[in-house]
């Protein structure tokens, strides 16, 4: 608590955790750990303390202690047996959660049966310990550290292997600003309490987790209890949402899961015959523990041997360096002479940033190199790669022109050079990373590549710079698994198409998808799209919609489904697709997640695949967000502990979201055990529109294809996001001021504001369709009637515009003399007549978001916040993302008015 240590572990005895106010027990004299709970609360004010108790006995004495504090948050998870296991306390059975203002933060998990391993725990660890951990965000955290539930303990009958225990650790280091202790409590093998200790002190020091084995479907007993502790504590926790009614549990969960499932995956350097003979050596234990009947007792010579074998499978080499990076500033010369989010400073504002903050010495500087044709050809056509390659040779106003055979690319002759750049240099950092030059890797790369197709560039990309490194590190170093975990905002449809066939590559991607209204407006985002043939469940779309999401959605879903999939995958390699413009303040995404929220995402990954990972960037448009983000990201990878985070209950559309990617991928995969019933049977949710039948029709508007990497918009300036640093370069906390000071630039967009199940686009976000003629027009040919549009006895939705805004002094000028309104004026850039805005500083007449997004990108190019609609003399605040009336528009509303309809407004 003195920052002189970031974690610790005690080797000490005797053990503590049962000892009482005033009596000795279960080999226990003082609690050690609940002292300096105590301790921590008073001299060193800590507000919050988390003890997490994983030793098989019950710690009885640690939650007499604090039953009734809601200041420490006491977990437990120990062998129960309905009673038949010491102590033999009903007080340990999960149906005891606290007294009094601790009512909820006891919270016990009681194992029925013997054999429990890594899958069950870790289960425990994702479904509850995490989301409520987050919740309650500890100062510290304590770790009644007994090593009496590893395989062959002879009193714990359990089977965590010593690298599971390395997982646990990893886990908990994540939260508290990594101040973890562990302290020693029972273990009674010394051989393998030994190998336990020795690998949580190695992921205490930083090293990487040894790689898991893939976890195996847990045990029904484990799913029955954990889906009881979860019905227990839920009055008292907000982080409980993806579980059916507790009265339908005991019947669904013990049905098995389909048949169809992924095939076996291999540990790195094990053959499947491997894999599959020390699976069957630990259920063999695991059998004959239970085996009490017959008093079968396992022979020592049976459990010396695994865990010898055990101990000879972990590789603990680590690689020369912690973390490698690659920039070179060469590929800023891919450029446009217009104002575009995709512009060259975004790398070097990031390097920037990473050199102010001291990490550039700290890693492992890598040379650039462009990709040979011979390597981009794993992922996109020769007339593709010729044609972009040829392009050099053209002039500005022929690249002008050829731009629009692609959908949101602009031309540079450089382009071509860059982007092989680009994807040559990302390769550089898996060479470093597989052949143990670095643990992992950073990649500062433009131009962004997870669009990309194989024949055509879009959305900013040109060659998909993470997909070409997944097939390098199969080709080259023959991986059998690759995990592509992509959190640009926007959907990675070129990195699906790549490998949807293919159960070599897991693909994860946490998009803004609108129910496919959203860049690249393709329904191959929804959660229903898993994959194609032996690949089916290989390609998981966390899609949200509506709400603006931010740090507690997204770890929300890394804990539901990114990291148990991740787990019972078990990769060799994680490559990131990492976009930013998810983050606060980014002008395309309009979402909130935090420098923060990126780091601890960051931390969970690296536990898997021996810590081998690539974070390569991907969008991201404010130039701030991306520079903090991004810094935050090589911090973790560095070794540095995750800022404190507090991220709050995840909003009801994000729960709907993680449901229905959990429904589809249920048959896929076996660790998704927890979630039984589709999102139709969570009480409470709103209704979205999910049908394929409205999803094509909103998608074959014209006006729906135009943009790039963009939407819901937020502008430069995010300066009220900060991060403060202690001496060693840690992490002390991250603060997010309210969203109100941070200047913002959204395009209106309805299905943001609630507006339940109805997809009508609504005021000046919306916009008819010219070819669209059923939107006119009934099939009478008669004009529709407000019954034919919204049906009847159905509940309507108003949008209340804000009566004031910090953004009218400043931002609303008078109306020029020499150019007065005129609502039929064109687009300025482009010409558009269909739906125009007239900004209310400089009276530029632009084309909205559903045309070419020409006022949205005026508006990030000049910070002009203020604009009104020609469509329907609504007026939109970009920096308060909200409709606004207010007297001083009013001069402007009615000359747009009189313009539009040749009288004054009524009434004025």
């Amino acid at each position: 608590m003195q920052r002189d240590l970031r974690n610790g572990i005690t080797i000490t005895r005797p053990c503590g955790h049962h000892a009482q106010w005033s009596v000795a027990n279960g080999y226990c004299f003082f609690n050690n750990v609940a002292v300096a709970a105590h301790m921590a609360r008073h001299k060193w004010n800590c507000e919050r303390v988390l003890i997490v108790d994983w030793d098989v006995h019950h710690g009885q004495g640690v939650q007499y202690c604090f039953e009734e504090d809601p200041s420490v948050l006491y977990f437990s998870i120990h062998r129960f047996e309905h009673l038949e296991f010491w102590p033999h306390l009903t007080d340990s059975n999960c149906d005891v959660f606290g007294k009094g203002k601790g009512l909820g933060f006891n919270v016990n998990v009681p194992w029925n049966k013997v054999g429990m391993g890594d899958s069950e725990y870790l289960a425990v660890f994702q479904q509850v310990l995490l989301p409520m951990a987050y919740e309650f965000n500890p100062d510290l955290v304590l770790v009644c550290c007994g090593f009496d539930a590893a395989v062959g303990d002879p009193k714990g009958e359990m089977r965590i292997t010593p690298v599971g225990y390395a997982h646990l650790t990893h886990a908990l280091m994540g939260l508290a600003n990594g101040k973890v202790v562990l302290a020693l409590e029972g273990g009674y093998n010394f051989k393998v309490s030994g190998e336990c200790a020795a690998m949580c002190t190695r992921t205490l020091l930083g090293d990487p987790c040894p790689l898991l084995p893939p976890t195996t479907e847990p045990n029904e007993s484990a799913v029955e209890t954990i889906l009881a502790v979860i019905k227990n504590i839920k009055p008292y926790w907000q982080c409980f949402h993806y579980q059916v009614a507790p009265e339908n549990v005991q019947s669904e969960v013990v049905s098995s899961t389909s048949s169809d499932k992924p095939a076996q995956a291999v540990v790195a350097g094990q053959s499947d015959e491997r894999v599959a003979e020390l699976g069957a050596e630990l259920a063999d234990l695991t059998i004959q523990s239970a085996e009490k009947a017959a008093e079968k007792a396992v022979e020592p010579e049976e459990i010396d041997s695994l865990i010898d074998r055990l101990i000879s499978e972990v590789v603990l080499t680590v690689a020369k360096h912690r973390t490698c990076l690659v920039y070179d500033p060469e590929m800023m010369q891919h450029r446009t002479v217009f104002n575009h989010p995709e512009r060259p400073e975004r790398i070097a504002r990031i390097f920037s940033k990473h050199e102010k903050m001291g990490l550039v010495r700290r890693c492992l500087r890598l040379e650039s190199r462009r990709a040979t044709t011979e390597e981009l050809h794993w992922c996109h056509s020769a007339e593709y790669i010729e044609r972009l390659q040829a392009m050099k040779e053209n002039t500005p106003r022929e690249l002008c022109k050829m731009q629009d055979d692609f959908n949101s690319i602009y031309l540079h002759q450089s382009s071509f050079d860059s982007a092989s750049l680009a994807a040559g240099s990302t390769l550089n950092v898996v060479d470093a990373v597989l052949s143990n030059e670095a643990c992992n890797g950073v990649a500062i790369v433009r131009p962004p590549g997870h669009h990309a197709e194989v024949h055509t560039a879009m959305g900013f990309c040109f060659f998909n710079t993470v997909a070409l490194a997944a097939h390098y590190a199969r080709h080259k170093y023959g991986l059998k698994r690759v995990l592509i975990l992509d959190w640009d905002v926007h959907h990675g449809n070129g990195t699906q198409h790549v490998f949807e066939s293919d159960p070599g590559v897991l693909y994860i991607s946490l998009h803004r998808y609108e129910n496919g209204l959203f860049f690249p407006c393709s329904p191959d985002g929804a959660p229903d799209v898993t994959g194609l043939g032996e690949a089916k469940g290989y390609n998981v779309n966390i899609a949200w919609n509506v709400d603006s999401m931010g740090d507690a959605e997204y770890l929300a879903a890394f804990t539901q489904i990114v990291m148990p999939i991740a787990y019972e995958f078990c990769p060799e390699l994680v490559l990131v697709s990492a976009g930013f413009d998810a983050a606060y303040g980014d002008p395309l995404g309009g979402y909130k997640v935090t420098p923060a929220g990126y780091a601890h995402m960051t931390h969970m990954l690296s536990s898997l695949a021996n810590g081998r990972m690539v974070v390569a960037l991907e969008g991201g448009y404010n130039l701030h967000s991306i520079a903090e983000s991004m810094a935050m990201c090589t911090r973790t990878l560095l070794g540095d502990p995750c800022p404190s985070i507090q991220p709050g209950p995840p909003c009801r559309n994000a729960v709907q979201a993680i449901l229905a990617t959990l429904h589809a991928h249920q048959e896929h995969w076996k660790s998704l055990k927890y979630q039984v019933g589709p999102p139709s049977a969570v009480e409470d949710l709103p209704t979205e529109v999910t049908s394929t039948e409205c999803r094509e029709v909103l998608c074959s508007q014209s006006g729906t294809s135009a943009g790039g990497d963009s939407d819901n918009h937020r502008v430069d300036g995010v300066s009220s996001l900060s991060t403060s640093y202690t001496a060693d370069g840690a992490g002390e906390s991250f603060s997010n001021n309210d969203a109100a000071s941070t200047t913002a630039v959204t395009e209106p967009n309805p299905g943001e504001k609630g507006i339940g199940s109805t997809v009508d686009e609504l005021g000046a976000a919306g916009g008819i369709d010219p070819t669209n003629k059923s939107a006119v027009t009934s099939s009478t040919g008669e004009g529709l009637t407000i019954a034919d549009v919204f049906g009847t006895q159905q509940e309507m939705y108003a949008v209340v515009p804000l009566p004031w805004c910090p953004h009218l002094e400043g931002h609303v000028l008078p109306i020029p003399a020499i150019s007065p309104i005129d609502s039929r004026d064109s687009c300025g850039e482009c010409g558009d007549t269909s739906e125009n805005w007239v900004c209310l500083h400089c009276y530029q007449v632009l084309c909205g978001r559903y045309v070419n997004e020409h006022m949205l990108f005026h508006s990030v190019s000049t910070s002009h916040l203020v604009v009104l609609s020609y469509a329907d003399l609504s007026v939109w605040c970009y920096g308060c993302d909200s409709y606004i009336h207010n007297e001083v528009l009013l001069p402007a509303k009615r000359a747009a008015h009189i313009s539009k309809f040749g009288s004054d407004v009524p009434g004025m």
